[in-house]
């Protein structure tokens, strides 16, 4: 399709070295500065805080603006749904209530049918966290911000995407131990979406709909037996691991593209140099967001390790069961994709191309995808705090960025 061919040849096109990057000289930055006209903008999130990991890459994205503005946009910003809900936010930015905000697209199919399609692709990964955050949110920023289909799909709602990342593969946790099929049969998993309900029943158990705050005391009274969860989710306050200390480490699909909009009318009101720069620190942001994961899944890596909380089970046996259904599905979402992508097929091997091709770049600078044996598990947990992405980020700047720029 003529779409996804451009789209995936981006990289042979992108000529520019990140060191040409330019927000203007030095004249012209003074004269549009001084039209610039005092705003403050509102930033909704309702995922967590200003500490959580996407708060602390939005703040030094906004305090980035702000001085490059001379103090002219400020922000104000309104944590965990202060303002605006996970459903809320796409209509909320679009009509003004906020001016930027974070968006789930399996949330809204309805509204974003192309960006829930490619939710689908959060099972094409390999369960080793450097190459699923950053290989895996590497073709989904450059997705988010190149591909027509999707970016035309948010302007219909008067939004614009600023970036977008992937999280680390999911796993289960457990409240007894899992090592084979049979110890998995008839067991129930709280499983929230297709994406992973699949994969739940691909190891013979129940996929349930549990409420987040019900699943203490479901996991504790054995209303259900496992949840399907991230690694950095079992530190910073979660005490789940109190009541399931079983870590089963099966590489379940990640949540792919979380993506911070920005209202249009907002974007479209910034003079060139502002948009040139603002999409750079966007692109700055997901790095951080990048970098943020390393840390607090090297923290979830520390606890796994004490083997005091958690215990890991080995899942030689479940991981190629769910590994192959993972794959089956990803084949299959060209027979129920959306009608703005013509050539689904070509899409689906030109995204995996992308990600084989970002994993290829983490190779090069040593960083070899780990296997799923609990020894290997816990070296790369235990390897995380010194992982070094700047290559990789220079990389995706000049190859990427530099086309974005007007």
């Amino acid at each position: 399709m003529k779409q996804s061919k451009s789209w995936s040849k981006l990289p042979v096109l992108a000529t520019v070295a990140a060191g040409m990057i330019a927000v203007g000289s030095a004249a012209s930055a003074q004269a549009w500065l001084e039209e610039l006209e005092p705003q403050v903008l509102k930033l909704a999130d309702f995922s967590g805080n200003q500490d959580a990991n996407f708060g602390r890459a939005m703040v030094t994205w906004e305090e980035a603006i702000t001085e490059f503005t001379g103090g002219k946009i400020t922000f104000e910003n309104y944590w965990s749904s202060s303002l605006l809900g996970a459903l809320d936010t796409l209509s909320g930015v679009g009509d003004g209530v906020a001016d930027i905000g974070l968006i789930i697209p399996s949330y809204l199919p309805n509204e974003l049918p192309v960006g829930s399609w490619l939710f689908g692709f959060g099972g094409a990964l390999s369960g080793s966290t450097v190459h699923d955050v950053a290989a895996g949110g590497a073709a989904a920023l450059e997705t988010v911000l190149t591909f027509e289909p999707l970016t035309a799909e948010y302007a219909s709602h008067n939004i614009r995407v600023l970036q977008a990342t992937a999280t680390p593969a999911y796993n289960l946790l457990c409240n007894k131990p899992i090592s084979s099929l049979e110890d998995a049969a008839g067991l129930r998993g709280r499983a929230i979406g297709a994406v992973w309900s699949d994969s739940v029943e691909a190891l013979g158990m129940t996929p349930v709909s549990i409420a987040w705050g019900e699943a203490y005391e479901g996991l504790q009274r054995g209303v259900f037996d496992c949840m399907v969860i991230n690694p950095n989710q079992y530190v910073d306050g979660l005490v789940l691991k109190d009541v399931a200390p079983e870590f089963v480490p099966v590489t379940l699909a990640q949540l792919q593209a979380s993506t911070w909009v920005i209202n249009l009318d907002v974007w479209n009101g910034f003079p060139v140099e502002l948009q040139n720069f603002i999409t750079q620190e966007s692109v700055r942001s997901a790095y951080n967001m990048w970098n943020g994961y390393m840390q607090i899944e090297a923290k979830a890596g520390d606890l796994i390790a004490a083997g005091d909380d958690v215990h890991t089970n080995d899942v030689s046996a479940l991981e190629p069961v769910v590994a192959a259904q993972r794959a089956a599905s990803v084949a299959a979402l060209a027979d129920n994709a959306p009608a703005a992508i013509t050539d689904p097929d070509a899409f689906i091997e030109a995204y995996l191309g992308r990600i084989a091709y970002w994993t290829a770049a983490l190779e090069a600078d040593g960083y070899a995808v780990s296997e799923r044996t609990p020894e290997a598990i816990l070296e790369a947990f235990s390897g995380l705090r010194d992982v070094d992405l700047s290559n990789f980020f220079a990389k995706f700047n000049d190859e990427i960025t530099t086309t974005l720029l007007k």
